[in-house]
């Protein structure tokens, strides 16, 4: 009996083991996606400098995930091309009453691999509960969802300046998104 006992201790101690997840928590990067012209070319971006808090750095996705926040600012966009970063500055981020982005994730549903997350998100002065997904893959995990421009986060006067703008409308072929993908990854140990 004792041997069956530590065979099976021994056997949970290795399960626990494979499951448990590490990450780099200073490789975290914040991601998102526009999309423009009516093929919907995507228009891929980062906002820098954001300052995460993850719950833990080690441990199951829940526990890693569950409570992570993070404090941002939508000013320190950057899309690899100063016109655009130009753009997107003198439109959309002028014409919203701030910036700055907090953001919480309130609840994680799956397993080890992949799921389901909600976000508490503050943009603009308004707070809103975001749907996610989440996905451990090719050594990263990835936490994504959308937003709407036109709706989300009272930013419709800020798409309206984005959209609308002569440069920018001829640059995107007089079709600008509404829907905006984010996300952030962080390097899985």
């Amino acid at each position: 009996m004792k041997k069956i006992f530590s065979s099976f201790a021994a056997l949970m101690l290795i399960s626990s083991a494979a499951q448990a997840l590490e990450i780099d928590a200073s490789s975290v990067k914040v991601h998102f996606t526009g999309y423009k012209m009516a093929k919907k070319v995507a228009v891929p971006g980062f906002i820098n400098n954001a300052e995460f808090n993850f719950t833990k750095t080690s441990g199951s996705i829940k526990e890693i995930l569950e409570g992570t926040s993070a404090n941002l600012d939508f000013a320190n966009v950057f899309t690899k091309d100063k016109i655009r970063d130009k753009n997107i500055k003198r439109t959309f981020i002028a014409k919203l009453d701030n910036s700055k982005i907090s953001a919480k994730l309130i609840s994680i549903d799956g397993d080890e691999n992949e799921g389901k997350a909600k976000a508490s998100i503050t943009f603009n002065n308004v707070t809103k509960e975001v749907p996610m997904t989440y996905v451990v893959k090719d050594n990263k995990l990835i936490v994504k969802g959308a937003i709407n421009m036109g709706s989300d986060f009272n930013l419709t006067n800020s798409y309206i300046a984005l959209s609308s703008d002569k440069q920018i409308s001829s640059l995107h072929g007089k079709k600008t998104y509404e829907e905006v993908e984010i996300y952030f990854d962080v390097d899985v140990k």
